[in-house]
């Protein structure tokens, strides 16, 4: 299961998890409020936190009671999940969409999935161009969420990677060509889909590699 939250749905969550590692009691709304505001979310309406309260609920992420304390947690099993960031939309057809270096929401994704948030995002495709191509077993189509792993630095031919290009991103798979050019390679039913190709002195830069696909349609 997973669920975007907004950045402030983020931070009123991460008040949560702090309170309680810090105190050993989840927290009551108005230090849910207090905590918030260190953590740069400063709203002076406490019904503000009730309504947050009540999202992250919907979301799954919490569960109430009527008590003053009456939080719990969902999800926090041995297993747990990890709140992990999403980027700007990318684009798996020609490079025509920005992804934009700010976070538009978190998805909540199961640590059997990833097990460590802390260098990996997630962008949303926009396009066909590979749709043919498979991460993991599953393709990457319109619509699903790809995890991109920023800490790779070393590709291989075949590896499917997010390269930003002249500030635009895109999703393709990587090749090279005598060890110095570039050609990134759409895996698409269309035809119209072309290679790009890339030299050194190009202006370019590969985010990282995609790890996983996560579909919300079978």
């Amino acid at each position: 299961m997973m669920n975007i939250l907004t950045p402030k749905q983020q931070i009123v969550l991460q008040a949560i998890k702090q309170f309680f590692s810090e105190n050993g009691t989840m927290p009551t709304v108005r230090e849910i409020q207090e905590t918030s505001g260190k953590l740069g979310l400063k709203l002076k309406s406490l019904r503000s936190f009730f309504l947050y309260l009540n999202e992250l609920e919907d979301k799954g992420y919490i569960e109430r009671t009527s008590e003053d304390r009456g939080i719990t947690l969902k999800g926090v099993t041995k297993d747990g999940f990890l709140d992990v960031p999403v980027f700007g939309m990318a684009s798996a057809g020609a490079a025509t969409m920005f992804a934009d270096q700010y976070i538009e929401g978190y998805l909540k994704v199961s640590k059997r999935i990833v097990r460590d948030s802390r260098n990996v995002f997630a962008i949303q495709v926009s396009g066909t161009s590979m749709n043919k191509a498979r991460v993991n077993g599953k393709t990457i189509q319109s619509g699903d969420f790809i995890l991109v792993d920023s800490t790779w630095k070393h590709y291989n031919n075949g590896d499917k990677v997010l390269v930003v290009i002249n500030g635009m991103a895109t999703v393709k798979t990587y090749r090279t060509v005598d060890g110095k050019n570039i050609v990134l390679l759409p895996e698409s039913s269309d035809k119209k889909h072309k290679p790009i190709f890339l030299t050194e002195e190009d202006d370019f830069v590969i985010n990282g590699k995609v790890i996983d696909v996560l579909k919300l349609n079978a």
